[in-house]
């Protein structure tokens, strides 16, 4: 059901990647091959961060876990006879005491210096090899989205065409291809919605009035089969939409080729016809024909949105400009053009399809009230939560639901087994219900907030989400499970790293719990496509109660779902930042950490190359996201080791280890002012497009001809540090460009694709009445860009019936 087209392509094209009757263990060894530059190719930038990340994790974890198993524990069993912190306070109704032993606790000072130092050398090796990989990817892409930039902050007398290519030209950067400039067209972005709602009426009742895949009529043996009454004419101007000339000579309605354009609804008339009511709910008023008031209501509406199209709208203070190289646009894009502020601010432009135009189009006040607006929501929805999140911390253990629930604790005292499950296994149901169900708030509140494009907002998301998830599921959570005081402990900052540190000690158990249900118990369910399977049982609830489903329907079933980074991203973020935090004090926890990661990277692995897509523009901005939450991590496992040693009297080793928050914090000014651009930028001198290679947004390279540059500029700056950690010149590598076709992912989705206001430009399609299967076996040879799996939809215009070829192409 999920990317069956893919995959179908995927086997195909490549043995290596063929997973269809095979083995979970041969499946597995196949997952396991699948190479970086195969993720790029197939998943995205994006993807190939994402499971860097996970990657990363691994090395990272285990190099810990090694010390943790062979130095850390055997010393700390040696001085206490616990091989963890902690595993002496196995009462859950006494507070634990701090132990007599403390000549282990230089093993701790000791190894927070040098976990500290494993992070940041995995953390900068990984940020600077996904620079590389990124300015080498990007360096060769020519699409139209690598030559535009999004311009905002016009003022109202340089907001035409003419005004603003003159500005820009006058900089002497480069030429202007083209201007977009975004306009105030609310009503014309009302009257579509308003089409779509009638399209949808007309689809139900066509559907309900045939049958969808064949088109076969019921009464009469009247047939509508179009897979044996079609001839197919290529047109391949026209997005994949081909002719249908209807030519079934068994069908009395279709002998005249003249009449291949009349109506379905008069040559279908001999099946009873769906009627409505259109007075008041449908309830009242005469009944007519569904089929012809709503395909008059729909020629209404389409005379309308023609005439809206010619009106003039106002502009809006935001354009997209496609320039002529992709050097121009990054040039541009990193430059400040206007010496006032707030005014030409440009930015690199998402890409055509990631653009939310509803909120494009609205005016600069009426996107910054929406900004302003959700972010104070997102403000107070953190505050709120920290009730029933602290409310819910105190089940953790008897001293706390003794304080908060005195009549819940004596109900505990004498029913054992009800208290081992309110303790043990509750919260840690709960913890995990919280964790799926309160991100997708976030994930539609960042829908309401006025972002530009869609990449925009699923980092915004991410950020969102990851701060519900450590301060809300982590810090409250944390201190309010062990803390008798604990909206005490919450006002009183000084006291922060004791409790930090006091409560993780009585909370490692549950950590345990609930890494090991996410990793080993809830991620290998993330291989069905939940999504899909709710819209399947919604869909046969719908299809039971009210009618057939439409075309539309049945082809959104098979569209492959949609991958958030926003929804996957921020918790194994925290789980690694709690396996950090607890590195030197529990090696279960190393353990379960390290379980996790590996089981996430294979089922995220072959969720992104056979399951999901990822639609945005891949550019791997998620990094520097990652990378300013493991310092944060970092940040706190330092906080939680001194508290750790302070609450043993180790007064001297809690001081020693004061430098270690400003050498992190020197990490993280390297990142941002060394790597940060990087990440965000595409480098000039990494830009390989060839320049005698012309590229068409409409149909890719249309040359061959590669480029010779005698001077090594080319060459030379892959010996950079930062681009090339080895310093040997037999292994450095560069860009090579592409010269056959289109290179990456996101050039073959932006083929044909422009800035254009859809609204204003898309045509006005019919409705889809009906689905057909290819059976051109015997055609490949003429037609390359049809097989047998493709799957058409029947599309009704005024003109007749047009097939239109199902394209699951953003792959």
């Amino acid at each position: 059901m999920a990317r069956l087209n893919y995959i179908n392509k995927i086997n195909k094209s490549s043995n290596k990647l063929d997973i269809s009757n095979k083995s979970f263990w041969y499946s597995l060894r196949t997952l396991h091959s699948i190479s970086e530059d195969d993720i790029i190719n197939l998943a995205g930038l994006d993807a190939y961060v994402f499971l860097g990340f996970f990657k990363m994790s691994i090395k990272l974890l285990l190099s810990c876990w090694l010390f943790a198993v062979t130095i850390i524990s055997p010393i700390r069993f040696h001085y206490t006879g616990n091989y963890d912190q902690g595993d002496d306070t196995v009462s859950l109704f006494e507070d634990s005491e701090p132990s007599s032993f403390n000549g282990y606790l230089a093993t701790y000072a000791l190894f927070t210096y040098i976990f500290t130092y494993i992070t940041c050398k995995f953390l900068l090796n990984q940020s600077e090899k996904i620079i590389r990989k990124r300015q080498e990817i990007l360096g060769k892409q020519n699409s139209i989205t690598d030559r535009t930039i999004r311009l905002s902050g016009i003022p109202p007398q340089f907001r035409s065409e003419k005004n603003l290519k003159e500005i820009i030209e006058n900089l002497n950067i480069g030429k202007v291809e083209k201007i977009i400039i975004c306009k105030e067209w609310k009503n014309l972005n009302s009257l579509l919605k308003v089409r779509f709602k009638i399209i949808k009426k007309l689809e139900f009742y066509w559907s309900n009035y045939m049958k969808i895949n064949t088109l076969e009529e019921d009464n009469n043996n009247v047939s509508m089969n179009f897979d044996s009454s079609v001839s197919l004419t290529d047109n391949n101007n026209n997005n994949n939409i081909t002719q249908l000339d209807i030519e079934n000579t068994n069908n009395p309605f279709y002998n005249n080729p003249e009449e291949s354009t009349t109506s379905l609804i008069s040559t279908a008339s001999i099946k009873l016809r769906p009627k409505i009511k259109t007075g008041f709910l449908g309830l009242f008023g005469n009944k007519i024909d569904a089929l012809d008031y709503y395909t008059n209501q729909l020629s209404i509406i389409d005379e309308e949105i023609q005439n809206a199209r010619k009106q003039h709208y106002s502009a809006t203070p935001t354009a997209f400009i496609t320039m002529d190289s992709v050097a121009t646009a990054q040039t541009l894009g990193q430059a400040v053009i206007d010496p006032r502020i707030g005014y030409l601010i440009t930015n690199i432009a998402p890409a055509p399809n990631d653009v939310i135009w509803e909120n494009a189009i609205l005016s600069n006040h009426s996107r910054k009230l929406k900004i302003y607006y959700i972010t104070v929501i997102t403000g107070i929805l953190g505050v709120i939560f920290i009730l029933p999140v602290g409310y819910l911390a105190t089940l953790l253990n008897y001293k706390s639901i003794k304080k908060f629930w005195p009549d819940l604790a004596n109900f505990l005292l004498n029913h054992e087994w009800i208290s081992k499950f309110v303790i043990d296994l509750l919260p840690v149901y709960l913890y995990t219900l919280l964790n799926g169900l309160i991100p997708f708030l976030y994930v539609w509140l960042s829908s309401k907030q006025g972002f530009i494009s869609y990449g925009e907002m699923e980092l915004s998301i991410v950020s969102k989400n990851f701060f519900y998830v450590f301060v809300n599921l982590f810090l409250v959570f944390t201190m309010a499970g062990t803390a008798s005081n604990y909206w005490g402990y919450l006002s009183d900052s000084k006291k922060l790293a004791l409790q930090l540190a006091q409560s993780l000690r009585g909370l490692s158990s549950f950590y345990i719990d609930t890494i090991l249900l996410q990793g080993i118990g809830l991620m290998p369910f993330k291989l069905l496509p939940w999504g899909k399977i709710l819209q399947f049982i919604y869909f046969s609830i719908k299809n039971f109660l009210i009618g057939k489903l439409t075309t539309r329907e049945i082809i959104s079933l098979y569209e492959p779902p949609k991958f958030n980074f926003g929804l996957q991203l921020p918790i194994p973020l925290l789980t690694l930042i709690i396996t950090l935090i607890y590195s030197v004090i529990s090696t279960k926890i190393l353990s379960a950490g390290l379980i996790y990661f590996i089981i996430g990277y294979y089922i995220y692995k072959y969720l992104l190359i056979y399951t999901y897509i990822h639609p945005q523009h891949s550019t791997g901005k998620v990094m520097p996201i990652i990378f300013r939450r493991i310092i944060l991590g970092l940040l706190l496992f330092q906080l939680t080791s001194v508290g750790s040693l302070i609450l043993e009297k180790s007064w001297i080793l809690a001081l020693s280890l004061s430098p270690l928050p400003l050498i992190t914090l020197m990490v993280l000014y390297y990142f941002e002012e060394k790597l940060k651009p990087l990440s965000i930028f595409i480098a000039l001198r990494a830009i390989q497009i060839d320049e005698l290679k012309h590229y068409s947004d409409e149909g890719g390279f249309s040359s061959s001809i590669s480029r010779i540059d005698n001077n090594n500029t080319v060459d030379n700056i892959w010996n950079d540090n930062i681009l090339n950690n080895n310093n040997n010149n037999n292994n450095n590598t560069h860009p090579k460009t592409s010269t056959t076709g289109i290179s990456t992912i996101d050039e073959r989705r932006e083929v044909n694709m422009s800035y254009e206001y859809p609204p204003m430009v898309d045509e006005l399609e019919g409705p889809w009445i009906g689905i057909e299967k290819c059976h051109n076996d015997d055609n490949n040879d003429n037609n390359n860009n049809n097989n047998k799996n493709d799957t058409w939809i029947l599309v009704w215009t005024n003109d007749g019936i047009v097939r239109k070829k199902v394209n699951f192409n953003q792959i």
